[in-house]
């Protein structure tokens, strides 16, 4: 019986082997067939036996399968190509532009004044939101052009040179502490404070973006162009649909950070600019002189300002003595010269003298200064034979006139 279960044994790591191996064919159907009929006879004596420590095996037979494909992916394949990489594509729903959120032009007290007329010598200020999601280090510049279009909508800026007629303030951000420019002009605009205020951006992505609010001010000069406008201002706003106004335009500029080069969104729109004039100094000319001779006064000085075309006349009555009342001379006997009046030239008691422009004509407005200084102006006197002496007076009245009545 020994011999038996020892068989037995035998046969059934016989049959795990086959199994294990896949015998192919006709052997190995075979073979398994009759090993396990005689496991099965063996394992029937053995139950009848009394020999003890009998350990049977209990064995399931299948069918072995083919192996006909094998498949391996852990092989990589790889192109380099030398040069820089392009960064990597944002988070998803990240922008790498930035982006304006509003802008306007507004007074002092937060009154807007796009599509509307500004005053000169009033300080104004520019308002612009703008949310970066690469957050705020990745805004480099913002940058404020503003022209006179003269009358064309399609001129740019400093298309025509001029301290009156363009304007460019800058916000520059590149060295970790923000600076204010006023890059053009010198003196013709006051370039006041900027503000910058932290803001959440209900459209933006919290930890990534980030928003300001800026403000900059500035006062424009007594001598910034006169816009009117085309006499229809329209609401439009990020267009240039008036002419004979002040373009401006707004750009904001990054460093281009997850992107592939440095990222630039602008807006456009108007405004206009009432007209302003003035004469700021008229001198007081004095004349020394005896009966018969022709006296002079020293040149004096005629300061004005004006944003729009104008002319310059200057007028004088009759002399009057100071304590007689019938010595009196004729305004025929003044003499004056300056400005585009390059002689001397009589009064002829019935008109004005232009120093500029005419009674039909006018010279064109001051591209530059915040004023204009006549300081060539002169006066003569001819005093006539047997003039009583004594002191004689008369006012000048200068006018400075422009096309708008």
């Amino acid at each position: 019986m020994r011999d038996i279960n020892y068989r037995a044994l035998k046969i059934s790591r016989q049959i795990e082997e086959m199994m294990a191996f896949g015998m192919k064919g006709k052997m190995e159907q075979a073979k398994i067939k009759k090993f396990s009929t005689f496991l099965s006879v063996l394992l029937l004596l053995s139950a009848f036996t009394s020999v003890p420590n009998i350990v049977v095996f209990i064995v399931k037979t299948a069918h072995a399968a083919d192996i006909t494909t094998y498949s391996d992916s852990s092989s990589v394949l790889s192109v380099s190509i030398p040069g820089e990489e392009p960064p990597p594509p944002p988070p998803p729903g990240l922008e790498t532009k930035p982006r304006i959120n509003w802008y306007d032009l507004q007074t002092k007290a937060g009154v807007s004044k796009l599509n509307s007329r500004i005053d000169v010598n009033q300080k104004y200020k520019f308002c612009i939101s703008i949310s970066s999601d690469q957050g705020w280090d990745d805004i480099e510049y913002i940058d404020i052009t503003a022209w006179y279009d003269n009358g064309y909508d399609s001129t740019i800026y400093n298309q025509t040179a001029g301290g009156n007629i363009n304007l460019y303030l800058q916000y520059k951000n590149t060295t970790g502490t923000a600076n204010y420019y006023m890059l053009w002009p010198d003196d013709e605009v006051t370039k006041g404070s900027f503000t910058e205020t932290v803001e959440a951006d209900p459209d933006g992505i919290v930890g990534s973006t980030e928003c300001r609010n800026m403000t900059f001010f500035f006062t424009p000069g007594y001598q910034f162009r006169y816009a009117p406008g085309d006499g229809s201002w329209h609401n439009t706003t990020n267009a240039f649909n008036d002419i004979w106004s002040w373009n401006f335009e707004i750009s904001v500029k990054d460093s281009g950070e997850n992107a592939s080069g440095p990222n630039t969104v602008s807006v456009v729109d108007e405004f206009g600019v009432s007209s302003y004039t003035e004469i700021v100094i008229a001198g007081m000319p004095s004349i020394q002189g005896i009966p018969g001779n022709v006296s002079a006064a020293s040149s004096v000085n005629i300061t004005t300002r004006s944003n729009i075309d104008y002319s310059l006349s200057v007028d004088v009555g009759t002399f009057l003595h100071k304590t007689h009342p019938t010595a009196n001379m004729s305004n025929q006997t003044i003499r004056v010269q300056g400005g585009n009046l390059v002689t001397f030239t009589n009064f002829t008691g019935t008109e004005a003298m232009y120093l500029y422009g005419s009674s039909t004509t006018f010279v064109d407005a001051e591209d530059n200064n915040t004023s204009k200084t006549i300081n060539n102006v002169g006066y003569k006197c001819n005093i006539p034979f047997g003039q009583f002496p004594g002191d004689y007076k008369t006012i000048a009245y200068y006018l400075l006139r422009t096309p708008i009545i």
